[in-house]
């Protein structure tokens, strides 16, 4: 079973490997631009977290941006609804597009900047989540400026166990280890991704041997979108 999102409003959806929709989940709290989606171990067992954090325009005010944190429902149902909890933030150097979270054990929550206008940057969520502002802490730039179209970052994931990392832009997946809260790209961790003709690639779903997911957005580029499923040698 998969997670996935649309690209605006506060709906999850449980997907099986071959697309088809298991359940439909409506947050009670409403989404400005849903950008990517989380799963972790979490207190209350496991926990969804979904990024509303996409800023094209790259002036959301402090505190728009925010995670919607979600208890994983314990059954399936054609239709559901669930409470969440909602964490503003804000990055400690004015408004970013930033599309890509993941999470380490310990619900370590970090986001990576999609690099339109500035560097691609790694953030962190810095102590445990909380209903109040938090500023974000920034952790390290995976690049030395903005990036072109196809090199900006739309998607992140962990593996559960937090071994292995995944970042995905339009036309390639790389893979990192990590070292605390720094992100080591492997040398042999560079996926070309131009071969399966995404109409508009954004997720990323990774499980530490190597096992990936990937999502393809539908609409305005034209043409359905996709689930593709990869398997790497990591």
């Amino acid at each position: 079973m998969l997670w996935t999102h649309n690209d605006e409003g506060a709906e999850l959806f449980a997907v099986d490997t071959r697309g088809g929709v298991l359940g439909r989940f409506r947050l009670d709290a409403a989404a400005g631009d849903p950008e990517d989606l989380a799963i972790a171990a979490c207190q209350t067992g496991w926990c969804l977290y979904l990024s509303d954090t996409g800023d094209n325009q790259e002036r959301r005010a402090d505190g728009d941006a925010r995670i919607l944190g979600v208890r994983e429902p314990d059954g399936l149902a054609e239709e559901g609804s669930l409470r969440a909890d909602v964490f503003p933030l804000r990055l400690p150097d004015g408004p970013r597009d930033f599309e890509a979270i993941f999470v380490l054990p310990g619900e370590r929550v970090f986001f990576i900047t999609k690099g339109r206008n500035h560097a691609v940057t790694v953030y962190r969520y810095p102590g445990e989540l909380r209903p109040e502002l938090v500023t974000l802490e920034e952790v390290q730039r995976l690049t030395d400026g903005a990036q072109p179209l196809v090199d900006q970052v739309t998607g992140a994931s962990a593996s559960l166990d937090g071994s292995l990392v995944a970042v995905r832009t339009y036309r390639a997946l790389r893979f990192y280890g990590t070292a605390g809260n720094q992100l080591r790209a492997r040398s042999d961790g560079l996926v070309n991704l131009r071969p399966l003709e995404e109409i508009q690639g954004e997720g990323v779903a990774v499980e530490a041997g190597g096992d990936v997911w990937l999502t393809s957005e539908g609409g305005p580029l034209g043409g359905p979108a996709s689930l593709t499923g990869l398997t790497c040698r990591v």
